[in-house]
C-alpha cells in the first residue's frame, strides 16, 4: 500500500471514528476543547481587548437563553418520538406478534432457537444466509450449465464475501446495540437480491426446481438481515434519543449556572469584579462551558444522522451511501 493510500485509509478511519465509532462523550469533549482553544486564541491574540464589557453581556445572555431553548426543544422532540412507542394493548400485541413471527421464521431456517441478544441473533441470521448461499453454489455446480453456474457463482461469491466481512465485524463487536448495527451499515444486499432475481428470471425455464428454491431461500435470508438491521436501528435510535435527553439535562443545568455566574461577575460598577488579567481566559472558559450542551447535541446528532443516512433505504432499494 502506497503512502497516499495509507493516508486516505487513516483519514477514513478517523472519519468513521468521529462519525460513528467514537464515544459520544469523548467527541463532545473534543468539540468543546476545540471551541475553547479557538475562543482563547482570539482572546489572547489581542483581537478582543475587552475594553467594552457590553458585548460580553450579550454573549452570556445569548448562551443562557440559547441553552434553555436547545434543551427544551430537543427534549420535547425526543419525547414526541419516543411517545410513538406507546399504544393500546391491541397495538402492542400486534407489534409483538410481528416480531415473534419474524423470530420464528429465522429459527425455522436455522433449525434451532435463536438468541435473545442482538449480537447472537444477527450472527445466527448471517450464519443461516451463508449456509443458503453455499447450498445454492453447490447445487448450481451439478445441476446447471456453465453459463448459469458462472452467474450464480459470481452472485454467491459476492454475498459470501460480504457475509464474511459482516461476521468478522460481529466477532470483534461487543453486545451493544450500536456495535451490532454498525456491522451492517455498509450494504443492504439490494444489488445481490436483484442479481439473483435476474438470474431466476433469465434462466427460469432451464433452472431445476430445487435450484429455484435455493435462490428463493437465499433471497429470503438476505431480506431477514435487512429486517433485523432496521429493527435494531429503531431500538438504537430510541436508546440514543433517551440518552441524549438525559445528558443534556446533566450538562444543561450546570452550564446555565456557570454562564449566569460569569455574567454576575460583570455587574460591578467598575465593569468586572475580577482582575483584568483574568478576563481574557475567564471569558473563553465561560463561553466554552456555555457551549457544552451544543457540543453534546452535535456529537449525538452526528452519529444519529450518519446511521439514518446509511440505512435510509430498505430492500429492494439501496443508495450509494449504503454501499460505501
Amino acid at each position: 500500500m502506497s503512502s497516499k493510500e495509507e493516508s486516505l485509509a487513516s483519514k477514513g478511519k478517523w472519519r468513521e471514528w468521529f462519525l460513528l465509532d467514537g464515544s459520544r462523550v469523548v467527541v463532545a469533549g473534543i468539540t468543546a476543547l476545540v471551541l475553547f482553544v479557538f475562543v482563547a486564541s482570539l482572546s489572547l491574540s489581542g483581537l478582543s481587548p475587552f475594553v467594552s464589557k457590553q458585548p460580553i453581556y450579550y454573549v452570556y445572555g445569548g448562551l443562557i437563553s440559547g441553552n434553555l431553548t436547545v434543551i427544551t426543544v430537543v427534549v420535547s422532540i425526543s419525547q414526541l418520538l419516543l411517545s410513538r412507542e406507546l399504544g393500546t394493548p391491541d397495538e402492542l400485541e400486534s407489534q409483538m406478534e410481528g416480531v415473534i413471527d419474524y423470530r420464528t421464521d429465522v429459527e425455522d431456517a436455522a433449525g434451532r432457537i435463536a438468541p435473545v441478544e442482538p449480537l447472537g441473533f444477527l450472527q445466527l441470521v448471517v450464519e443461516n444466509t451463508r449456509k443458503a448461499a453455499q447450498e445454492l453454489g453447490g447445487l448450481s455446480i451439478a445441476e446447471t450449465n456453465d453459463q448459469v453456474y458462472g452467474e450464480v457463482d459470481a452472485a454467491v461469491s459476492r454475498v459470501t464475501e460480504q457475509l464474511d466481512q459482516t461476521d468478522g465485524l460481529l466477532q470483534e463487536s461487543d453486545a451493544s446495540t450500536f456495535h451490532v448495527l454498525s456491522a451492517t451499515l455498509t450494504t443492504n444486499y439490494a444489488r445481490d437480491i436483484n442479481h439473483l432475481r435476474r438470474i431466476k428470471s433469465k434462466h427460469g425455464d432451464s433452472l431445476p426446481g430445487h435450484v429455484k428454491e435455493a435462490i428463493d431461500r437465499l433471497i429470503d435470508d438476505l431480506q431477514r438481515i435487512d429486517v433485523a438491521r432496521q429493527y435494531f436501528k429503531s431500538i438504537y435510535l430510541q436508546q440514543q434519543l433517551a440518552e441524549l435527553s438525559r445528558r443534556l439535562f446533566y450538562v444543561g443545568l450546570p452550564s446555565v449556572t456557570v454562564v449566569a455566574s460569569g455574567l454576575f461577575l460583570f455587574t460591578a460598577s467598575s465593569g468586572a469584579s475580577v482582575p483584568s488579567f483574568v478576563v481574557p481566559l475567564l471569558v473563553p472558559a465561560v463561553v466554552t462551558v456555555g457551549l457544552i450542551p451544543l457540543s453534546v447535541l452535535f456529537a449525538y446528532i452526528l452519529r444519529i444522522a450518519t446511521v439514518t443516512k446509511r440505512t435510509a433505504a430498505t430492500i429492494p432499494f439501496t443508495t450509494p451511501e449504503q454501499e460505501q
